[in-house]
C-alpha cells in the first residue's frame, strides 16, 4: 500500500510524507554551518503575517471512512544556520497501531527555511515505513546554486551526491509555508520552484474558489487551492490530486486537506486551532 504521510497530502507527489509520531527525535536537527557565507547574497524578503515560531498543527488522517494515523506540523523555533535566521519546521507522522499491521509509518521530515526568503537552507527526511529505513539530508548552497545530499538506506553504505538548483529553491515544507504568506486571489496561479531528493521541479498552485466548511475545529471561510507538479518535472510527476482548504484570513491555516488517488481518498483534518 502507498505510504500515508502529510506532504504526500500536501504537494501531491511527496505530499503525504508526514503522519505524526509520538517521539520526534528529529526535533534535534543539527544547525551547524556546512556551506559558506550566505550573507553575501541579496535575498528576497517575503512579508509573513501567517505564522510565528511555536505554531503547532495536529491532524487526524483518514483513508476513506477510517482514521489511519495522525500528523503534526510544527514551527518549532528560529535558529541560525550559516549566518541566516531560519524557521525550524518539523513534520512528524505515525500510523495508528491497528493500521501498522498493513503499513507501519513513523516518519519525520524537517526544514530549515530562511526567514526572509522562504528558500530552503537544509532539509532532512527520516523514513521508517514497515521494514523500510531511509535517511536523507540535503544542504542548499544558494550562492553557488548547488545542493549536497547525503543518503543512507538501511544497512547499505552512505551515499553522497550533489547537483544544481534554481536559486532560492524551496523544499516541500517551505513551499507550503511560503504559500501561506501570499495574498491569494481567486482564479490566479502561483509558481514555485521546489526540490526533493536529487530533483528540482516547478509547482503551480491554482486558487480555485472560496468555500465555507465545518470541521471539528468549527466553521471557517476558506480559500481552496490545488498544488500541481508541472509536466516539465519529467518523471517526477504527481500520482493524484490534492486540495487544501486555507482559512481566508492573514493566517491561512490549512484546516483541511484532501488527496484523491487511484487507491482512494485521503483526508487530513486539523484537530485544534493553534
Amino acid at each position: 500500500m502507498r505510504k500515508l504521510d502529510i506532504i504526500a497530502v500536501i504537494i501531491a507527489l511527496n505530499l503525504f510524507i508526514f503522519l505524526n509520531r509520538p517521539y520526534c527525535v528529529a526535533d534535534e536537527l543539527s544547525t551547524n554551518n556546512t556551506t559558506g557565507a550566505h550573507q553575501k547574497l541579496i535575498w528576497p524578503k517575503i512579508e509573513n503575517k501567517a505564522f510565528k515560531a511555536g505554531e503547532l498543527l495536529n491532524y487526524y488522517v483518514e483513508f476513506g471512512p477510517i482514521k489511519v494515523g495522525k500528523a503534526k506540523l510544527h514551527v518549532k523555533e528560529i535558529v541560525n544556520f550559516n549566518g541566516r535566521n531560519a524557521y525550524h519546521i518539523i513534520a512528524c507522522s505515525e500510523s495508528f497501531p491497528f493500521f501498522d499491521i498493513f503499513y507501519k509509518v513513523r516518519n519525520v521530515d524537517e526544514s530549515l527555511t530562511d526567514v526572509e526568503s522562504f528558500a530552503s537552507l537544509k532539509y532532512e527526511k527520516h523514513q521508517r515505513e514497515t521494514n523500510y529505513i531511509r535517511d536523507v539530508v540535503i544542504v542548499f548552497d544558494h550562492i553557488n546554486k548547488k545542493f549536497y545530499l547525503t543518503e543512507k538506506k538501511g544497512s547499505k553504505p552512505e551515499v553522497k551526491k550533489e547537483g544544481e538548483i534554481p536559486q532560492f529553491v524551496t523544499d516541500v515544507l517551505s513551499a507550503l509555508y511560503y504559500v501561506r504568506t501570499l495574498q491569494l486571489k481567486i482564479g490566479e496561479e502561483y509558481f514555485i520552484n521546489s526540490h526533493s531528493d536529487e530533483i528540482s521541479y516547478p509547482i503551480k498552485v491554482i486558487v480555485w474558489r472560496k468555500e465555507k466548511i465545518e470541521t471539528v475545529c468549527g466553521k471557517f471561510d476558506c480559500i481552496v487551492i490545488e498544488p500541481i507538479v508541472l509536466p516539465s518535472a519529467g518523471l517526477f510527476k504527481a500520482k493524484g490530486r490534492l486540495w487544501i482548504w486555507l482559512t481566508d484570513d492573514d493566517y491561512k491555516i490549512p484546516v483541511l486537506m484532501k488527496s484523491k488517488l487511484i487507491i482512494g481518498s485521503i483526508v487530513a483534518e486539523l484537530q485544534q486551532l493553534p
